[in-house]
């Protein structure tokens, strides 16, 4: 499930982003407010890792970079979901990464940095990292900093349906169900908007899901996103153009969602845009 990407801003400066893809421009995400810090029910539901000033990364020249994920980053969104969700009931489980990552991986996206072997460069991610090109002879690696996974539905906002998985979906002729993916649906669902906890606060989460806004407007082959936040993070979400429909009816994790989408522009409205 989306990940709370505007964790203690205060200590870190952000990244310059000096070679982002996307071109786009970064501003740290906005902290909670007073009052939500003081709610019972925000505190049980944040449980996201507060990483010591020590242990954070310290680098001002990342160059991020983004790129479609594939069933071969299987273990690196793996290491980053565990990484950035303390509470296992809010974590994919890996069938469910596999499941998406095999079926719907256009609609995944990573966010990267390239990084030398023995640099001293820290993240969970970085034992699943792979070599950029194989004959590169400094042996650079990619690693994964944060991930946007998703997959289609034909309701207009996340369910637990659409976050299922259906039984024997590796067979060679499953059996049709609403559980999971459906190629023909118009709305894409995120599962897990999740960035390593070391570079929070920076911009990346920001970059990351305008990047992936930009990606499925250009595409046209959904009309909305949705996803379920956790009332800490609406107006988050809500600054990227999302809107709050109210309280979801999803039980993942235990509930206490609020549903959000965002409208893709239309075939029209991209043509003039550019």
């Amino acid at each position: 499930m989306p990940r709370d990407l505007s964790k203690d801003e205060r200590s870190a400066d952000p990244v310059t982003l000096t070679e982002s893809p996307n071109s786009v421009m970064t501003e740290r995400s906005p902290s909670p407010t007073s009052s939500e810090q003081s709610s019972p029910s925000t505190e049980r539901q944040r449980q996201f890792v507060i990483v010591p000033e020590a242990q954070q990364v310290e680098a001002t020249n990342l160059h991020p970079y983004t790129r479609p994920l594939t069933v071969s980053d299987l273990d690196a969104c793996v290491a980053l979901e565990n990484a950035a969700f303390t509470n296992p009931n809010d974590r994919a489980t890996p069938e469910k990464f596999k499941y998406r990552l095999s079926k719907c991986g256009e609609l995944c996206l990573g966010i990267y940095c390239t990084v030398l072997p023995n640099s001293g460069f820290r993240a969970e991610t970085l034992a699943a990292s792979r070599p950029i090109e194989t004959a590169r002879k400094n042996g650079a690696i990619s690693v994964l900093l944060g991930h946007v996974v998703a997959s289609k539905t034909n309701d207009s906002t996340a369910t637990d349906d659409s976050m299922g998985v259906p039984e024997n979906w590796d067979s060679p002729h499953p059996v049709p169900t609403k559980r999971g993916h459906q190629e023909a649906g118009r709305t894409i669902v995120l599962h897990s908007v999740a960035l390593l906890p070391g570079f929070q606060g920076r911009g990346l989460g920001r970059v990351l899901l305008m990047a992936y806004v930009q990606n499925m407007n250009g595409a046209g082959i959904a009309d909305r996103l949705a996803l379920i936040a956790h009332d800490h993070m609406v107006a988050w979400y809500e600054k990227l153009g999302f809107t709050n429909l109210g309280k979801s009816a999803t039980q993942f994790g235990g509930g206490g969602w609020f549903d959000m989408i965002l409208e893709l522009k239309q075939l029209q409205s991209r043509a003039t845009y550019g």
